[in-house]
This record gives C-alpha cells, sequence and structure tokens, in this order.
C-alpha cells in the first residue's frame, strides 16, 4: 500500500510538472512573438524582455531535470511494485500447497486410484489372513506420499500424514470414521509418477498381490478427483493396557 501510495503521489507530480512545462513553452513562444512586434523598442525594453526569456529557459531547464529524476523514481517504485506483488503471489501460492498437505481444504485434480479387497476365506489358515490391515493400507498411503502425492483419501475420507488409520477386528476406523472392505484409495498428482510408485517391481503391490492373502485392483489412471477436506480429529492407536482392559471386561461380561 505505501509503495502505491507514493506512485500515485509521484504520478500527480509528473502531471503537474508537466503542465508548467507546457505553460512556461507558451509564455516562451508569446514572449518570442512580443520580441518580433516590439523591435523598434528602445534597446532598454528589448533587453528586459531578453532578461525574462533567459529565466524562463533556466526555469524550463531546471523543471526537466526535475521531470527525468521523477520518472526515475517511478521506474523504481514500479520495479519494488513488482517484486512485492511477485512474492506476495509466491506466498499466496505456498500457502494454498500448504492447506492441501494439511487437508484443511477440498481439492481436486488428476491422479490415481487403487482398491483393496479382503480375500476369500478357504478354510486355510486364519481368517485374519485374508482381511485388509491398517498396515497394508498405510503402506500404500506412506509410498503415495513419498511419491509426491498432494492429497489421498480413503473411501472418499481425507487422509494426512498423522492420520488415525486403526484397525478394530474386521473394521478399519479413519480419523474416528468406521470403514468396511473394500477399501477404495484415491491420491492426487501426477498420475504417471504415482502409477509407477505403487507398481514398480518388488513394490508394495507387488508385496500384498504375492504374499498377503488380500485382492489388489489395478491402479486407475483418472483426470478428475475430487476429494473433500479433512474431518475429525487426528487420534492416537489404543494403548495396549487400554486394550487389555477392554478385553478383560468382554470376558466378565461372558
Amino acid at each position: 500500500m505505501r509503495t502505491r501510495a507514493k506512485l500515485a503521489l509521484s504520478l500527480t507530480v509528473v502531471a503537474m510538472v508537466l503542465g508548467f512545462m507546457v505553460t512556461l513553452q507558451y509564455r516562451q513562444t508569446m514572449l518570442a512573438r512580443v520580441s518580433d512586434v516590439t523591435a523598434s523598442y528602445t534597446d532598454e525594453r528589448q533587453k528586459e524582455l531578453a532578461d525574462k526569456v533567459a529565466q524562463l529557459e533556466r526555469v524550463n531547464k531546471d523543471a526537466l531535470k526535475r521531470l527525468q529524476n521523477l520518472n526515475a523514481e517511478i521506474a523504481a517504485y514500479e520495479k519494488e511494485s513488482a517484486g512485492a506483488d511477485a512474492q506476495l503471489t509466491s506466498i499466496q501460492q505456498n500457502l494454498s500447497r500448504y492447506r492441501i498437505l494439511a487437508g484443511t481444504t477440498p481439492v481436486e485434480g488428476p491422479g490415481i486410484s487403487v482398491t483393496l479387497m479382503d480375500g476369500q476365506y478357504n478354510g486355510v489358515g486364519s481368517v485374519s489372513d485374508y482381511t485388509t490391515h491398517d498396515w497394508e493400507i498405510n503402506y500404500v498411503i506412506n509410498e503415495l506420499f513419498t511419491a509426491g502425492a498432494e492429497a489421498v483419501s480413503i473411501n472418499n475420507y481425507r487422509v494426512v500424514a498423522d492420520s488415525g488409520i486403526f484397525c478394530i477386528g474386521p473394521v478399519i476406523t479413519v480419523n474416528n470414521h468406521r470403514l468396511v472392505a473394500p477399501f477404495q484409495i484415491q491420491a492426487i498428482g501426477d498420475p504417471a509418477v504415482l502409477k509407477g510408485a505403487l507398481e514398480m517391481q518388488g513394490g508394495i503391490l507387488d508385496l500384498l498381490r504375492n504374499v498377503e492373502d488380500i485382492k489388489v485392483s489395478a491402479v486407475k489412471v483418472e483426470q478428475n478427483i475430487q476429494m473433500p477436506a479433512f474431518t475429525a480429529a487426528v487420534t492416537a492407536p489404543p494403548s495396549e493396557s487400554a486394550a487389555q482392559s477392554k478385553k478383560s471386561s468382554e470376558g466378565k461380561q461372558e
């Protein structure tokens, strides 16, 4: 604001100086004409007129120098103002990026999606072996953030770096929202980079498909994903003592 006020003031001064110079030039022209008309006047009168013309020329020269200085100041103010605008734009861009990473604002853009599903229990081993667990989801999410994802969601619930994703039996809680399989994970960012990170040989999807007994869909590229802002408070996993107390209480009820 201060820079713009200076610029406005300087422009006003320049306008005044230009007006003054135009007036001086007009007066000089008139004096020249008067000099022609009064050529027959006495030498004393001619000298007086010549002195006035010389004085006006000096004033005009000073005004021109002042105008040049003002033009230089205006150029400096414009440069300073442009720099301030560029800095402000950079700050606004960074703030927007931080809001997206923090999940405090909805976001949309191209990206990818992949779905994790429980496997089909065939009577071999434990049912838990065929259930999608929190660590499997967390591995996929961490891989996406590492690959440069701007935003990630699970079943349309936004997750951030410190989101609480925990298993409670066959249910997974995401920021206190209880979700069941299938779990669709979406990420906004460069689709080629995100897809490559997930599908790299020996990567997380290879591990889930070949070692774990859950099902993993193909990675799908999406041109426009609309993702909501983060909801609910970030939570910490239940403590071991709390879990034991819960089991003890359930045992007594039985």
